[in-house]
């Protein structure tokens, strides 16, 4: 089916004159006559059915229309000029993934593992977009983004990474011998996580000790600020084993009580439906679902992980 599109030259013409407020400028830049680039502005104010400038004395002004249709075209330019410099930069081969990350995620656990994968696929670059652009997949130049929760997302397609191994933590100040029974973890402030705020009520409930207590205690909207916290002393924290291996190694936290338990949400990559076939994006899905699988393996029935059973 033939879009319904101005041609690209009359788009060009229109974001220059737009730009310099000016025909002749317009011309010069575009190594065509003042005559050339007038005829193509009239040719798609035909076209679209609008006025898109007002020609006054001093020059031309963009009308509310043209101001509006000036922002979408400029950024479609933009689009296509970023694609077509990739493509001659890569000549097919390989090519560029942006995505979103919570920063947490991405600075303890998949930016240290990214060295590997540029030395598997050196052909692809993977940036990541402000993390504030959030997973609105309606922006075209967003391809894929981590996302904490349960898995289910409307029009994405979802992969589990890691995040469900969940610890209770704190400082090793406050319980220096740990404990053997999760009801003494009452005994300390309980700290949450903005975003998991049910992880404690389910964490004593596999546990086998309900309480009403697991909403109270401080609140943070990062693990980073949450494990910071923990360490300091405020409590005791429930956090994903994935961001505090440092930690752990360095004993700045310790595990009072250990069980096997998984939470219901963790980190999940997450894409458009429609851009689940693109090459860049399907090899960096197999990349991180082979890393997933070794840094947390499946449980077995019995409820360990192999190698990284908990003891």
């Amino acid at each position: 089916m033939r879009r319904f599109c101005p041609s690209l030259t009359d788009l060009q013409a229109f974001e220059v004159a737009a730009r310099y407020s000016s025909f002749t400028r317009a011309a010069q830049e575009l190594c065509v006559t003042q005559g050339a680039v007038s005829k193509q502005i009239k040719h798609l104010e035909q076209f679209v059915g609008v006025q898109l400038f007002l020609r006054i004395r001093q020059g031309l002004v963009l009308t509310d229309a043209g101001r509006s249709y000036l922002k979408q075209v400029q950024a479609g330019l933009s689009l296509i000029e970023a694609a077509t410099m990739e493509l001659i930069a890569h000549q097919g081969r390989g090519g560029r993934l942006q995505l979103t990350c919570m920063p947490t995620f991405g600075a303890r656990w998949l930016i240290p593992r990214l060295s590997e994968f540029r030395r598997l696929r050196p052909d692809i670059q993977v940036e990541f977009l402000p993390h504030r652009q959030g997973y609105d997949f309606s922006v075209p130049e967003l391809d894929a983004a981590v996302r904490f929760g349960e898995g289910m997302w409307p029009g994405s397609g979802a992969d589990y990474i890691v995040g469900r191994e969940v610890l209770p933590v704190c400082s090793p100040k406050l319980m220096p011998g740990g404990c053997e029974d999760p009801a003494a973890l009452l005994r300390l402030p309980l700290l949450h996580h903005t975003s998991a705020l049910e992880g404690w009520r389910d964490w004593f409930e596999k546990a086998g000790c309900a309480t009403r207590r697991t909403l109270e205690g401080a609140r943070f909207d990062q693990y980073s600020l949450l494990s910071q916290a923990a360490a300091a002393g405020f409590g005791i924290a429930l956090i994903p084993r994935c961001l505090i291996e440092d930690e752990l190694r360095d004993a700045k936290l310790i595990v009072p009580l250990h069980l096997p338990i998984r939470a219901r949400q963790g980190y999940y990559l997450c894409y458009p439906e429609q851009k689940a076939g693109q090459p860049t994006l399907q090899a960096f899905r197999r990349w991180l679902m082979e890393v997933s699988r070794a840094a947390e393996p499946e449980p077995t029935p019995d409820g360990s992980q192999g190698a990284t059973a908990l003891k």
